[in-house]
């Protein structure tokens, strides 16, 4: 599925308001899963995942997007630095400024059919691996344990 544009350029102004806090993040991507045809909004850092964090990146979304576009981004996942899915992806994409649309991505036994990385960095990670090219379509991310559905979320649209 096709995300509008609008909604993209709308993640990447929350994207500017998270990283003005001064939030120590690593990872901001829209995820969607092989299993469902809804979006995560996944982003890891630094001891990010607190009440706090939660209860202040899904302000920013509400502020940032309009009530029919809350509903693209119906689940938020915060992930701390040493969560494998976060090392994974940090390990093997190096992305700033133009998101990049990743397609077919293994992570152990875990699924991603889509997902739009608009910021992925290694902050001090030992690497091993060498970094894929952004330009192909079937990655698979090997040396991971547990899956992104083990994390904590919050649905942001229960605001509304």
């Amino acid at each position: 599925m096709e995300l509008d544009i609008t909604i993209i350029e709308k993640l990447e102004t929350v994207l500017v308001k998270i990283r003005k806090l001064s939030m120590a993040i690593s990872l901001f991507a829209f995820v969607q899963r092989e299993d469902t045809s809804t979006w995560d909004l996944v982003i890891g850092g630094k001891d990010i995942e607190t009440k706090d964090n939660f209860d202040l990146i899904a302000k920013i979304i509400r502020e940032t997007l309009n009530k029919n576009e809350i509903v693209e981004v119906p689940r938020l996942v915060l992930l701390n630095s040493n969560h494998p899915f976060l090392v994974g992806i940090n390990r093997a994409f190096d992305v700033e400024g133009k998101p990049a649309k990743l397609e077919n991505i293994g992570i152990d036994k875990f699924f991603i059919q889509t997902a739009y990385l608009f910021y992925s960095k290694n902050l001090g990670y030992p690497t091993k691996e060498k970094k894929y090219e952004l330009e192909e379509k079937n990655v698979k991310i090997k040396d991971t344990e547990t899956s992104l559905t083990t994390q904590t979320s919050i649905d942001i649209g229960d605001k509304y």
